[in-house]
């Protein structure tokens, strides 16, 4: 997917989008608070949208003004969502807005959804889940120019998109945590989802790169030491590739290319590069030099929730040799970030450079 906003002129707003299929007429959803969505298909020809191949008849533009929404110079709040995937593409902004890109690199899959909630609303534009988008969306997405705040986090792959992200100005952050914890917590959500039926509806794109893990984490003996060994032992290759230290894999690895040492090294190099790196294990920390870095407060008064189960699933997980294997690379990469932060502690200067 493709799309630029041209033009809001309070009256008149104005832009194109080429789905993936450049043979489909895009439809949007105009969203204003408190009224009924309104539908509508592209209505405006784009024939440099056309000759420049990324749409087959240019039939992908719009213009929303007085005839679609009459009061629309005077509405403070709009937004305009693409209609089958329903990404937002537009939002005006809002005096409370924060003025910053960000793009925030969290492997973990449960969402938090309060967290959410109040970036949704510090933000003209939020995304999450980054993963679960193509490459040519999630670099649409960043390269917006149109929008001067956005938010967006997820799993991508670091090495497809970074100096992207350099290029337009956004504020790098990471959020790592310790791998048999985060570990634990996906087990736990996936079982969920398999067991509430919900693997296949709204929660879809959680699952992104982990949809094997969905059948292992089915009937998961949580409770039982010597059983969740002889589970691990049994996973299939494609369940070991999709186990296999995830946060290396985000930060030190291209596509399809599975964790090694070098990787470690790589995936630090690059996480030195960052404004902000943290760990859920110091999330205050982490949130207070993000405010600095953002110049706002974005998480609000929120934090991330934490399960006891998830704590005693991760020790046992711990005592497990083919889990430590697997997570070996992830086990390394977060135990050098924590002491970097730990020491950081000690000088105020270099934690407010990265704390890696």
């Amino acid at each position: 997917m493709h799309f630029i906003i041209d033009a809001d002129t309070g009256d008149q707003i104005v832009g194109w989008l080429a789905p993936d299929n450049p043979s489909e007429i895009p439809k949007f959803i105009i969203s204003i608070p408190g009224r009924d969505d309104i539908e509508i298909s592209a209505n405006l020809l784009r024939a440099d949208i056309r000759d420049f191949g990324l749409h087959s008849t240019g039939q992908c533009g719009f213009s929303i003004g007085p005839d679609i929404v009459p009061d629309l110079a005077h509405l403070p709040e709009v937004e305009i969502i693409e209609g089958d995937n329903h990404l937002p593409i537009y939002r005006r902004f809002q005096p409370d807005h924060v003025e910053r890109k960000i793009f925030l690199f969290d492997c973990t899959l449960i969402p938090q959804r309060r967290i959410l909630q109040e970036i949704n609303n510090r933000f003209s534009l939020s995304y999450f889940n980054s993963e679960r988008n193509g490459l040519e969306t999630t670099i649409a997405l960043i390269a917006n120019p149109f929008c001067k705040s956005i938010f967006i986090s997820g799993r991508s792959l670091l090495l497809r998109y970074n100096d992207l992200l350099k290029e337009k100005g956004y504020l790098r952050m990471a959020l790592l945590r310790e791998p048999h914890e985060e570990l634990a917590e996906r087990l736990y959500f996936l079982n969920f989802l398999v067991k509430e039926g919900s693997a296949d509806s709204s929660f879809a794109g959680y699952t992104t790169g982990v949809k094997s893990l969905l059948e292992f984490a089915a009937n998961l003996p949580f409770n039982d030491q010597k059983a969740l060994t002889s589970a691990f032992r049994g996973t299939t290759e494609q369940q070991r590739r999709e186990l296999m230290s995830p946060m290396t894999k985000v930060f030190g690895c291209d596509v399809d290319e599975m964790p090694k040492n070098a990787n470690v090294s790589r995936a630090l190099d690059a996480l030195a590069d960052f404004d902000v790196v943290g760990t859920r294990e110091r999330f205050p920390l982490f949130k207070d030099l993000v405010t600095a870095a953002a110049g706002a407060n974005i998480f609000g008064d929120e934090e991330p929730v934490f399960f006891q189960s998830v704590k005693t699933l991760a020790e046992s997980l711990a005592k497990i040799g083919i889990v430590n294997d697997l997570l070996a690379d992830d086990l390394a990469l977060f135990k050098y970030v924590d002491e970097a932060i730990g020491e950081s502690l000690s000088d105020p200067d270099m934690l407010m450079q990265g704390g890696s």
